[in-house]
Parts: C-alpha cells; sequence; structure tokens
C-alpha cells in the first residue's frame, strides 16, 4: 500500500467551549493572540493587566469587549473572579513568577514559550502547577495547528520506519539593537530561548534527547548567543542536528529522515506551509499544503486547545506535556552551559 499524508483530526477552533481569558503583558504577542482569539474562537477576553493602565486600556480597546476589564497589575487580573484561565505574555523573565502567582490563586495558565528561563523554574511551575490541579501548558502553538497534528500523525503511525536523522533550524535576522529585550540576558534574550525552542522542541517531539553532543555558537557583546548549532543523541537512537540565529536568515524548515520515508516541513518551521513525503528513494510520494502560517491566524487553535483540554477536566495536554516542556527546558539549559563554555 502507497505511503500517504493523513488529514489533520482538528476540529475548527470555533467548536471549542467558550472561555474568559486574562492577560498578562498586554505586548506584540498578546496583540496577535487576541486578534486570533477573536477571529477564531467562541472566547473572549476578560481582563488585561500590566504595569501600564494606558497600555492594558489601549489593548482593551482593539482586542477587547464592553465588558471587558482594565488593570495596571497583573495580580488584579490573577485575583479576577471573572477570569477562568490566564495567558502569560510578558518577557521571558516574568513567566516562573506570575505562573506561580496565577497557580496559587487557582488559576489554569497558559504560559507563552519558553515556559521559563530554566530547567529549574520550569519543573518548579509544573510540579505547583500538578499539586494544586490547574491546567498548565507552555504556548507551542505550532503543534496544535493542523500542520503540527498530521506531523504528529506521521511520527506515530511509524510510516517513516525507524528514525535516522533530525534536522531542524529557525533563524531571523534581528535589528542589532544591543539595548532591546532580544538582545538582554536579564530578560532571556538570545537566539537559544526566543527562536532555538521552535527547532529544539521539534526534535523532541519526535524523540526526547538522552545526550547532548556538541554546541558552539556565536556570542554577542551584551552576552546572549546570536547563533548557536547543537547536535543531539536521542532516545530512540536518531541524532538532531539544530540551527538558530537572531543574527541570519535561515531556510526556517525541518525534516525527518527514516528508513522507509522521510518528511519535510517546509518555511516556517513553527507553521509549517507545506509537507513533503519522499520515499526511501527520494520520490515525493504525497503532499500537503497549509494556510495558518502566521501568529494572528494560529494562536486561536492554541486557545482552543486550552478550552477543549479544560472541557474535558484535563490538567495538562496530551499533545503539549509538561514532562516534555521540561525536557525542552533541559535541553536548553545544557546548550546554554556549552556555549558560555565555548
Amino acid at each position: 500500500m502507497p505511503l500517504v499524508l493523513p488529514a489533520s483530526t482538528l476540529q475548527h477552533p470555533r467548536k471549542a467551549p467558550a472561555l474568559n481569558w486574562g492577560i498578562l503583558g498586554p505586548g506584540w504577542i498578546a496583540a496577535e493572540f487576541g486578534h486570533s482569539l477573536n477571529t477564531l474562537t467562541r472566547s473572549r477576553i476578560s481582563a488585561v493587566g500590566s504595569r501600564s493602565f494606558e497600555r492594558s486600556e489601549q489593548f482593551v480597546k482593539r482586542y477587547g469587549d464592553s465588558a471587558t476589564r482594565v488593570y495596571d497589575s497583573y495580580t488584579q487580573v490573577i485575583e479576577d473572579p471573572a477570569v477562568d484561565v490566564i495567558y502569560i505574555a510578558v518577557p521571558h523573565s516574568g513567566h516562573a513568577d506570575l505562573a506561580m502567582q496565577a497557580i496559587s490563586a487557582g488559576k489554569h495558565v497558559l504560559v507563552e514559550k519558553p515556559m521559563t528561563l530554566n530547567a529549574k523554574q520550569t519543573r518548579q511551575v509544573i510540579d505547583a502547577g500538578r499539586a494544586a490541579g490547574v491546567f498548565v501548558m507552555e504556548g507551542m502553538w505550532s503543534r496544535l495547528l493542523p500542520v503540527g497534528n498530521v506531523i504528529q500523525q506521521v511520527i506515530a503511525s511509524g510510516m517513516l520506519g525507524r528514525i535516522i536523522s533530525i534536522h531542524a533550524d529557525f533563524g531571523a535576522k534581528f535589528p542589532e539593537d544591543l539595548t532591546s529585550r532580544i538582545y538582554d540576558p536579564a530578560l532571556g534574550g538570545g537566539a537559544l530561548l526566543d527562536v532555538g525552542i521552535y527547532p529544539i522542541a521539534f526534535s523532541v517531539m519526535v524523540s526526547p534527547a538522552k545526550e547532548l553532543l556538541h554546541a558552539s555558537g556565536r556570542m554577542t557583546q551584551t552576552g546572549v548567543d546570536a547563533s548557536f548549532t547543537a547536535v543531539l543523541s536521542n532516545d530512540d537512537g536518531s541524532t538532531a542536528n539544530i540551527f538558530s540565529s537572531i543574527e541570519t536568515d535561515s531556510p526556517q524548515a525541518a525534516w525527518i529522515a527514516g528508513t522507509e520515508a522521510s518528511l519535510e516541513v517546509e518555511r516556517p518551521i513553527y507553521a509549517g506551509s507545506k509537507l513533503v513525503l519522499r520515499g526511501s528513494d527520494g520520490s515525493i510520494l504525497d503532499t500537503q499544503k497549509f494556510t495558518q502560517d502566521s501568529p494572528a491566524r494560529g494562536l486561536g487553535w492554541e486557545a482552543a486547545h486550552v478550552a477543549w483540554c479544560l472541557g474535558e477536566g484535563l490538567t495538562e495536554s496530551p499533545v503539549m506535556p509538561l514532562d516534555e516542556s521540561l525536557a525542552i527546558a533541559v535541553t536548553m539549559d545544557q546548550i546554554a552551559t556549552d556555549l558560555r563554555r565555548n
């Protein structure tokens, strides 16, 4: 029987239960989230908080409704009884503290990736969430798109045979502004935490990393990594080659090579525009194109996934499980250590 790509099994986000969301940090990614929430789902933004009442107010004017509450602190959103779930969209350095506060208040939490700055903090958030019995998930939205669903079906089916190699990269040229967040180590700047998490998470989705074999890269004047290459040895015996950068654009693609077939994910890796399935002789067996190629359209699928999980009484996502978030954080810690050493 010829190998073919499966169809996505996801329902449209508008079919998901409606939730009242609280937004912490009304910046760019929160704006993308709010736009996608409003256009793709039946959920709404119930409250928005930041350190500036004016920023919260401007955000609500664009993405809220007449009943959305405006706050000049994060705590007020967390304590708002009308809020079902908190979306943490502040810079990386604030993720752990706000997640712990929300969990302590009994709120469900979606934390923008990376979940925290390191594995220690990630483990603390996971342990707290499990102890409190609330839903906690890292916002790896690319997994929750139709393209991510198809990739996971291909991996689970075994149609690729024994996995030999995984390649994944995400390089994007950011403005060289040493005063910006992306270059600030205190805010979790650098390629690894900002864009490198995408190829690392892709590899971990195929197989958890057993050992970091190599990591090297270029550091900036501010002490964050500008580019890096890492090679991983995985639990299934495969190896993974990872590249990421904030100083150059790259193909932003990925591929999985198996003994029976290979799967290519065409640009951009965070929301693949096309999948190509090739046979062991390199011939194209099947292709699929996808249109959810931007956060504005994609983040609604993530919000809908949270709603479905909560509707089923789950405290963890089966698609982005907490143990996998921890595995990603551990691998990133190992890469960061090698980059500083080298």
